[in-house]
């Protein structure tokens, strides 16, 4: 079972991520689709059943508040993927992560070094049009979301499929 841990979004910001990732210009690959929009805390991989239970069981220690966010800005990771960034509250979700990355090093999962929250809107195959894609990048990138109540967490089962990942939860978390 292929899995990692994740924020879920409000499906009204959903929809205005959609609207946005729409307006990118000048670039050929793969789209997110709305319904997986989503902020990673840590992706863990593929797991067996008895170790996907210790994962569970572990992620019942973590205890942290409730917090709000604004996503906005847009910036890409290379040649390869289009992100929206956490305009506010980047450090509760790098706490969050940290506490997850913590509770689950305790049962030999590797920590995350390089963790760097971020919405991810396209998968980049080819730039086909560099200022067209820079000006696209540039006009959407004014965007700012309401604040986002983020009150749990979940363990995402990722299922590859030829037209796109599906996205199961398999457990979820509340904060306090």
């Amino acid at each position: 079972m292929r899995i990692f841990i994740a924020i879920d979004l409000p499906e009204n910001i959903k929809d205005e991520i959609e609207k946005i990732r729409k307006g990118l210009r000048g670039i050929y690959g793969k789209p997110v689709e709305k319904e997986n929009f989503h902020i990673t805390l840590k992706f863990i991989g593929d797991v067996q059943p008895n170790i996907f239970e210790k994962i569970k069981e572990e992620l019942n220690n973590v205890k942290y508040n409730k917090f709000s966010i604004k996503i906005g800005n847009i910036g890409t990771f290379g040649d390869r993927v289009v992100w929206m960034g956490i305009y506010e509250g980047y450090e509760d979700i790098i706490n969050l992560h940290n506490l997850i990355d913590e509770q689950l090093y305790k049962i030999k999962i590797d920590r995350d070094y390089n963790f760097s929250p971020h919405i991810t809107l396209y998968r980049i195959k080819e730039i086909l049009n560099k200022k067209e894609f820079r000006e696209s990048i540039e006009k959407l990138s004014k965007y700012l979301s309401d604040d986002i109540l983020i009150d749990r967490f979940y363990i995402k089962q990722s299922i590859l499929r030829p037209q796109g990942p599906l996205y199961i939860n398999m457990a979820e978390y509340k904060l306090l």
